[in-house]
């Protein structure tokens, strides 16, 4: 009950003295997930700053309350009564991420709140909760405190800007593949596996899972959103059937009116999954425990709420990136990866241990790791009605050597960067086999960073080759996530990207920021996402524009800012 309790009788035992929150413990007929329930006090402050809370109220109270300051290294806030006049809910969840920009780490999830200390630019915090008002919970001086989620990002490029981020029918057919991806797995120290020309069999994964006949939505001019993990999560986390069809139905229904006709959707962010699967256990999201499922089928609901809007659904994968060790020991050992987690043989080479990010990470140089990556696409493709499949920069995580030496000392290779190259592509292509083999009408589309050299050397994406030559991607949309200042503007580094789509069969979409706004003074000018978006369409080489992420584009009433830029969106969008 993360202390609700002894916090209950604290408060009434020095009410006199201190009251900070009232708090309840909301748990599902699992009694696996804890959702808390809080009321927002609002306190006055010795000195102003800048950060200011999306609010989307889910409760509302006219009880007051005396607050005094718990101890700060920065500042002293007199004790002051308040009216408790905003509610909210925090859903426990882990991940690593990184601060932005310079920001405030306050005692609640308000900016009037206590300050308790400071992130730097480039700083990494463990996320312990998602707060449904825009702000995360992190642990911060052997606490847990707040910080506005328009500053942190799931990924921090050093010295550079920031970037980011049905039943199934075929349980035999997945058992079947399986089968041999644990055949494979047996030859996991063997030189004949680890070399990248040893293809997968993608006609024998469509051959078991079988094909696709619905006919895919999709529009020349692309004007896209992206809802990640963050987004679907706090919809999804315990919640009835009806509660997150009426959820993601009003989101799509918003972005629709803004005139977006793409979502691109996380299914599969930590090696796990948002819909029915036979390879990979459901997300934790729901109930706090990796493999509890609800009743109903989220991504089933999300493509018919979709669809029924005009909008092209696209289900976005991490295929590298898995989970933390605690979902690991919580998962079922009938999936795979579990299995590749308890064996020593497998656990090291198949599935290598991140210390920088706190996740495992699949190497690609393995062809039974490629098989499971394309499995999962094919039982996307073949179940559901997707329009599209995409993965963003989520590659290799680390340049250490380290990460892949046993595969790469067999490999015959002695350029690791070059090999690594080589690995990934051969996984985008056979990706792209498996999407075309499923349904030939659905898309396969990457969103890799928009700094070409990190992608080239720290990600080992070899993006040049996959805009010059078919058979990789449909579409690529490079996360052009600068200013017009720095070391890679906005506007060079688009025509750069121009440059090297040459491939008449690949699309060139401009991935646009919208998390930035309000977070330095170049993005605080009210028409920033308008500004690059008119740029985009002066660029005959481009075919439209994604915009990370959906939460960033909802403004409450005292938003002022960016209610200004999705105003001005609204325009540029119908001009493009």
């Amino acid at each position: 009950m993360r202390k609700s309790v002894l916090l209950f009788t604290l408060i009434f035992t020095i009410l006199t003295l201190t009251s900070c929150t009232q708090r309840a413990s909301v748990e599902d007929t699992a009694g696996s997930i804890t959702i808390e329930t809080y009321a927002s006090v609002s306190t006055q402050t010795a000195t102003s700053e800048s950060e200011t809370a999306p609010v989307y109220s889910t409760i509302e109270t006219s009880e007051s309350a005396v607050t005094t300051a718990p101890e700060s290294d920065a500042e002293t806030t007199a004790v002051v009564e308040t009216e408790v006049s905003v509610g909210y809910t925090i859903t426990d969840y882990e991940a690593t991420m990184y601060a932005i920009n310079s920001v405030n780490v306050r005692a609640l999830p308000d900016a009037d709140s206590d300050r308790i200390g400071h992130l730097d630019k480039g700083d990494s915090v463990n996320v312990t909760g998602i707060v449904s008002i825009g702000w995360y919970r992190i642990e911060f001086k052997n606490g847990e405190y707040f910080v506005n989620g328009r500053y942190l990002s799931d990924i921090y490029e050093e010295n550079e800007e920031t970037t980011t981020v049905a039943t199934t029918t075929a349980t035999t057919a997945a058992t079947t593949i399986t089968t041999t991806i644990s055949k494979i797995t047996t030859a996991a120290t063997s030189d004949e596996d680890v070399d990248i020309a040893d293809e997968v069999d993608v006609d024998e994964i469509v051959s078991q899972l079988g094909t696709s006949s619905y006919i895919a939505l999709n529009y020349s001019t692309v004007k896209a959103v992206w809802f990640a993990y963050l987004d679907i999560d706090t919809m999804l986390a315990g919640a009835t059937e009806a509660e997150f069809t009426n959820s993601i139905s009003e989101a799509f229904s918003y972005v629709a009116s803004l005139g977006f006709n793409t979502v691109y959707v996380h299914v599969r962010a930590f090696g796990d999954a948002y819909y029915y699967s036979d390879y990979y256990a459901f997300t934790s999201a729901y109930s706090g425990t990796i493999g509890d499922k609800p009743s109903y089928d989220p991504l089933e609901i999300m493509i018919k709420e979709a669809h029924k809007l005009g909008l092209s659904f696209h289900a976005w994968v991490n295929p590298m990136r898995t989970t933390t060790k605690k979902n690991f020991e919580a998962m079922s050992s009938s999936y795979t990866l579990k299995q590749w987690y308890s064996s020593s043989s497998t656990n090291g080479t198949y599935l290598v241990y991140d210390s920088d990010t706190g996740y495992y990470w699949l190497s690609p140089a393995y062809s039974a790791v490629r098989e499971l990556i394309c499995a999962g696409i094919a039982e996307i493709v073949s179940n559901y009605d997707v329009d599209g499949i995409h993965i963003d920069d989520y590659f290799y995580p680390t340049t250490d050597e380290s990460f892949d030496k046993l595969a790469f000392s067999v490999s015959g290779s002695s350029d690791l960067a070059q090999w690594r190259r080589d690995t990934v592509s051969q996984l985008v292509k056979e990706i792209y086999s498996t999407v075309k083999s499923c349904n030939s009408s659905v898309l396969f589309g990457v969103s890799p960073q928009g700094n070409l050299s990190n992608n080239l050397n720290k990600l080992y994406a070899d993006v040049e080759l996959w805009c010059s030559t078919s058979g990789y991607i449909d579409y690529i949309v490079p996360q052009i996530y600068y200013g017009y200042t720095g070391s890679l503007p906005f506007d060079t580094t688009a025509v750069q990207w121009d440059s090297i789509v040459t491939s008449s069969s690949v699309k060139l979409i401009c991935g646009i920021a919208a998390y930035k706004v309000g977070t330095t003074t170049e993005w605080s000018s009210g028409s920033m996402l308008s500004k690059q978006t008119d740029y985009i369409s002066t660029l005959s080489g481009y075919s439209g524009c994604a915009y990370y992420r959906y939460s960033s584009l909802v403004a409450d009433s005292s938003d002022t800012l960016l209610a200004g830029e999705i105003a001005s969106l609204i325009k540029s969008l119908a001009g493009l």
